[in-house]
């Protein structure tokens, strides 16, 4: 029941416009929350037991945990007053009172921004712990790839309907681009990006056995097309709906993290000992024929838009500049999770003409928010997972496709974290953290069995 709900709130968090508004993102966190006691509770009265301990996740809890705590710290009125924000020592000697500061200019907003990460957290844990079970992490993906198809769909048929509406309500931006139940079309591309990296991943694990060395050319044929008529047409239908709604998102940022998402799930599976070198190539072929043709039938205005960048004339450039200098007066401290909207406010020049609550590079804005030492820290987890993976994809014989998808879509990550702030997007980061649980727990092989005993039944 934990891990059917824990699929349940992943796939509906990107409903409510993503779960961007406090309401929705607040009920997510404490979603997690009841999920985490409950699975606690299974444990203390011994019905359950961890699948992975600590032994085996140190190397990305150790510096998860540390950033996080420092963010708590940063919010709590803990820390001696010589380490609070400068402009809490202003607003006291202008109120005349002697106010108890924190590091965070902000600390409210450092609250709620930590709660959603240890949200983000708590998803992947249970996943973690849920998917040592092939099929449970096989369902996971398989979850992924329904929602992302049933998005996609529904913002195809908005998009060609003419309605111009999130939900009930009417477009107030991006009001010719593809955005789904989401806002912001990067956003949008960014999950899309995931899910289309599940489905493929999907078709090529129910595709491959159809194509076995074993098999003659006929009877490939006739085993393609059975698995296409039957437990096969899902993903084959997922993949193209959602290509086409990426594209007509016109996001430059999603197509191209999307597109080296892609490369790098392509050249994990070639690297994996279940499929050989011929196979992958071949694979590699058809991804990119059939990305080619999606391209030209509907991203032809996205391909306009990457004609026409130029990082020289965008704000973006200047948000960076201004983004290094704020972190030039904080680089060990940050200003707390959260608030880097309050603090660009007194950094931005003539410019910047638009307002702007995200520094559009992630590595920038949790460099601010964080501080170095505490943002190395946080990067530093989600790198340990990536490779993690990438010996999960060196060393399993059996199911190594699925840590290939853990590769591939912290691959997708790391590249629009460069241009944008989609894992700052609740539904985004909730859906790449229970995909990455279920791609680290299968990165480990089935020989090694649970690092923990089973408990004893009376």
């Amino acid at each position: 029941m934990i891990f059917w709900l824990l699929i349940g709130l992943v796939a509906f968090a990107p409903f409510p416009f993503a779960s961007v508004p406090p309401w929705s993102s607040g009920l997510m966190a404490c979603a997690v929350a009841g999920l985490l006691i409950a699975w606690s509770m299974k444990l203390v009265s011994g019905t359950a037991r961890p699948e992975v301990g600590f032994r085996e996740t140190k190397v990305f809890l150790i510096p998860f945990g540390l950033a996080a705590a420092w963010a708590a710290i940063q919010a709590m009125p803990i820390a001696p007053d010589t380490l609070d924000h400068p402009l809490w020592i202003g607003a006291g000697a202008a109120l005349g009172a002697n106010l108890r500061g924190t590091v965070s200019l902000d600390p409210s907003a450092t609250g709620s921004a930590l709660a959603l990460l240890l949200a983000y957290g708590g998803i992947f844990w249970l996943s973690l712990q849920y998917c040592r079970s092939r099929q449970r992490a096989r369902q996971v993906f398989l979850a992924l790839t329904v929602a992302g198809l049933g998005y996609a769909a529904y913002g195809l048929v908005v998009e060609f309907s003419g309605a111009h509406m999130v939900l009930w309500f009417e477009k107030s931006a991006y009001v010719n681009n593809l955005t789904s139940t989401f806002i912001n079309r990067n956003s949008y591309a960014t999950y899309a990006g995931l899910t289309l990296l599940c489905a493929i991943a999907m078709f090529i694990e129910l595709f491959s056995g159809a194509v076995g060395d074993h098999l003659s050319g006929r009877e490939r044929i006739r085993s393609t097309l059975e698995v296409a008529t039957g437990r096969g047409w899902m993903t084959l239908v997922a993949c193209p709906v959602i290509a086409t709604a990426l594209l007509l998102s016109e996001s430059r940022g999603g197509f191209l993290s999307t597109s080296v998402g892609i490369v790098a799930l392509v050249i994990a599976i070639g690297a994996t000992r279940t499929v050989g070198f011929r196979h992958a190539f071949a694979m590699a072929v058809a991804v990119f024929g059939i990305g080619l043709v999606f391209f030209l039938f509907s991203g032809e205005v996205t391909a306009e838009r990457l004609a026409r960048t130029d990082v020289g004339s965008e704000e973006r450039t200047a948000i960076y500049d201004l983004t290094l200098q704020a972190i030039g007066d904080a680089p060990l401290l940050g200003t707390g999770l959260g608030t880097f909207g309050e603090v660009f406010r007194m950094y931005r020049d003539e410019r910047v003409l638009h307002v702007f609550d995200a520094a559009h590079n992630t590595y920038l804005e949790i460099a601010l928010e964080l501080g170095l030492p505490a943002a190395s820290l946080l990067v530093l987890s989600i790198a340990a997972l990536f490779v993690r993976c990438v010996i999960g994809v060196r060393t399993r014989r059996r199911d190594a496709l699925f840590p290939c998808i853990g590769v591939a879509a912290t691959a997708l990550i790391a590249v629009h974290s460069l241009v944008d702030f989609s894992m700052q997007i609740p539904a985004v980061a909730a859906a790449y953290a229970l995909l990455m649980g279920a791609a680290v727990a299968q990165s480990w092989s089935s020989r090694q069995g649970p690092p923990h005993p089973a408990p004893e039944r009376p």
